[in-house]
């Protein structure tokens, strides 16, 4: 066999160089490292990096990073807003975008200056998978004209078929894309637009990959070609090879078919810009040590004989059940033992799981050829079978259930039927510090986010099933909501302004001026963390995702109250709430608070209104006026002092009368 291995396979400049900045960071040791997205679409790189503690987050998860957090961005750059979210939280971070990716950016941003300063409209043109993470963050670069992504020439030729032909058109392109297609593609707008610009920025070593793949495809019986399956330069490579030659893409050397490859061809080898030379060196070594498939005479009888070996999964039948072990045969001269203690617990009634005829799936233990037999176990078997679910649940993401059977330092176990998954304390979901005691016994749905294959071990994660949960809802709540939509909430959180109330997965802030129609010092003077209480939408920004939200409402506006309370004229008792130097104001009901000028506050001239009264006191009050315009009130103690001075003099007068009549008479009597 002979093999043709690319000179230009492995990692490129941008992808060592975040590799070498992540591994600096890692062994220093001082931070958790999280990434933002997988640093480099390569999945063996990234799964031994989560064995090394390194975590691979979304932008979601920056609400819920530990203080000692360090963020790397990854090679292909993040929309600016997760920049600027991660500088508004004074979040760490290593920004590792490839600096050829950088350059796109800082073009889309002078073409805008220039079109601005030139006063012309423009449009980009991006050369690219438009769900691309890398297409994601330079999209986002342009914030005063659209960007068309296309992903070949036919979408190209769509698009100008209605677009402007006199339009500032720049073109670039994703720095991973095929070549080929960006020249077709520039061809095309040239003899469509008349006001262009191009910008080649492929990277050269893309270029240069794919020069390459197509040399060695055209010397190959077979091209295989090594990198992640979502790996874009990757894909590239597999495209432009299959023009020319039988392609195939593997991940790592375990993904090499075999059947494929024949002593007597020559196998072209190529990798993506973010394989690490330690995959291809296996690759390599392993299509090294594939014999011919052609087998001699002599091999070909030797395999009429059946043989099993140590660590071997077979299937056999059941011969005999007995109660302390099962007799399996396998095939072979020797007699499978199958004792309880290598059943499943659930198994371990023999007489009732296993019966005579059975097939059943065995691992070979151990030999006793004295005997003629060989110890055989269903439960390896079972947890084999067992672990390559969790790992197909790894895999894709699945959401899987149990119920927390331990909490022990550093977190909980949580077991379901057939394994136990170790959940850290930041993954809980529950708040910094808090205890883990109450999860005891509960059952909780999680994401496996580790493996460890070899100790059959795995690592689980209960929030990230809450944040999928609180996104969801958060999707369903803007999908309804609207302006004047009534929600009853609890309240979340107090600040000096307002409050904010979960309104079930999205949060709304009621300004403390939408409290309570009374003027308010704190909102805490009215609600409490947890209260639950209704508010209806004020105002909604979908952009900012942000809501206003109001409590009072008309029905208790205390000024549609008031006419039934009160005229003028009426007498009330009222409570003082504060001294001025020109009066003081009483509450006549909540809400609605009145002024008592000095001048009617007592029957004689006073100098200041605290000679009289205190905040606190009770008094009564005549109701002067109520300007329902202004929304003012007048009070007046000295109209009811005054009265009561006037009925005084009244029953002295009274009095006198009586007393000047009385003498009268006895004045009569005597003349």
């Amino acid at each position: 066999m002979k093999i043709l291995l690319s000179e230009h396979a492995g990692f490129c400049f941008g992808v060592r160089r975040a590799v070498d900045l992540l591994e600096k960071e890692i062994q220093r040791a001082d931070k958790e490292i999280f990434t933002l997205g997988h640093i480099i679409h390569n999945e063996d790189f990234n799964e031994s990096l989560a064995r090394r503690g390194v975590r691979n987050i979304d932008t979601d998860d920056l609400d819920f990073l530990p203080e000692n957090a360090l963020v790397f961005v990854r090679t292909h750059g993040v929309p600016l807003s997760v920049l600027e979210k991660l500088d508004r939280k004074g979040i760490p971070c290593v920004d590792a975008t490839c600096p050829f990716v950088k350059k796109i950016h800082n073009i889309v941003r002078l073409e805008e200056e220039k079109a601005l300063s030139l006063k012309k409209e423009a449009v980009f043109v991006l050369l690219g998978d438009s769900n691309h993470p890398e297409v994601l963050g330079i999209v986002s670069c342009a914030k005063n004209f659209p960007v068309v992504v296309i992903s070949g020439l036919n979408e190209l030729e769509e698009y100008g078929r209605t677009a402007s032909r006199d339009t500032y058109h720049v073109f670039l392109s994703q720095t991973t894309h095929s070549v080929s297609e960006w020249k077709k593609c520039c061809e095309y707008a040239e003899a469509c637009f008349s006001d262009t610009a191009f910008y080649d920025t492929i990277c050269n070593v893309t270029e240069i990959r794919q020069k390459d793949v197509r040399d060695i495809a055209g010397q190959s019986d077979l091209v295989v070609i090594v990198g992640g399956m979502s790996s874009s330069n990757t894909k590239k490579l597999v495209s432009v090879s299959k023009e020319i030659c039988d392609t195939v893409h593997i991940r790592n050397a375990r993904e090499l078919p075999r059947e494929k490859i024949k002593m007597n061809m020559t196998v072209g080898v190529s990798a993506g810009a973010s394989t690490p030379d330690s995959v291809i060196k296996e690759v390599i070594e392993t299509m090294s040590e594939i014999k011919n498939d052609e087998m001699s005479f002599e091999e070909m009888l030797n395999q009429t004989f059946k043989t099993i070996r140590t660590g071997e999964e077979v299937t056999g039948v059941v011969t005999s059940v007995f109660a302390n072990e099962v007799h399996v045969d396998l095939g072979i001269k020797h007699t499978g033992i199958l004792p309880s203690s290598e059943v499943a617990d659930s198994e371990s009634d023999l007489a009732a799981n296993f019966h005579v005829g059975d097939e059943i799936t065995v691992l070979v233990q151990k030999f006793n050829d004295p005997e003629g037999t060989v110890q055989v176990s269903k439960k390896r078997v079972d947890v084999r079978a067992n672990w390559s679910k969790i790992q197909e649940a790894y895999e894709s993401g699945a959401t899987l259930s149990g119920k927390v059977s331990s909490v022990i330092k550093g977190g909980i176990l949580v077991s379901d039927e057939n394994q136990t998954y170790f959940v850290p304390a930041s993954l809980t979901g529950s708040p910094k510090g808090a205890s883990l005691d109450p999860m005891l016994g509960q059952e909780v749905a999680f994401k496996i986010v580790e493996t460890d294959p070899v100790k059959k071990r795995a690592v689980a994660s209960i929030r990230e099933v809450l944040r999928e949960e609180k996104k969801a809802l958060e999707e369903k709540f803007w999908a309804e909501v609207a302006v004047d939509k009534v929600y009853t909430g609890k309240v979340k959180s107090i600040t000096s302004y307002g409050a904010f109330v979960d309104l079930g997965g999205v949060d709304g802030m009621v300004h403390i001026t939408e409290l309570s129609w009374k003027k308010l010092k704190s909102p805490a003077e009215v609600v409490s963390v947890g209260d639950e209480i209704t508010v209806f939408v004020k105002e909604i920004n979908p952009e900012t995702r942000k809501i206003s939200l109001g409590h009072k409402t008309e029905d208790t506006n205390p000024w549609n109250i008031l006419p039934e309370k009160y005229q003028a004229g009426d007498v009330a008792t009222v409570k003082i709430v504060s001294l001025t130097t020109f009066g003081a104001f009483a509450e006549l009901i909540p809400g609605i608070d009145g002024l008592i000028h000095i001048s009617q506050i007592a029957n004689r001239k006073i100098a200041n209104p605290a000679e009289v009264l205190a905040v606190g006191d009770e008094v009564q009050v005549e109701v002067v006026d109520i300007n329902y315009e202004t929304r003012r009130v007048s009070l007046s103690m000295r109209s009811l002092l005054e009265q009561e001075e006037a009925g005084e003099e009244d029953a002295i007068v009274a009095e006198n009368s009586e007393y000047l009549v009385e003498n009268k008479d006895e004045a009569t009597d005597a003349e």
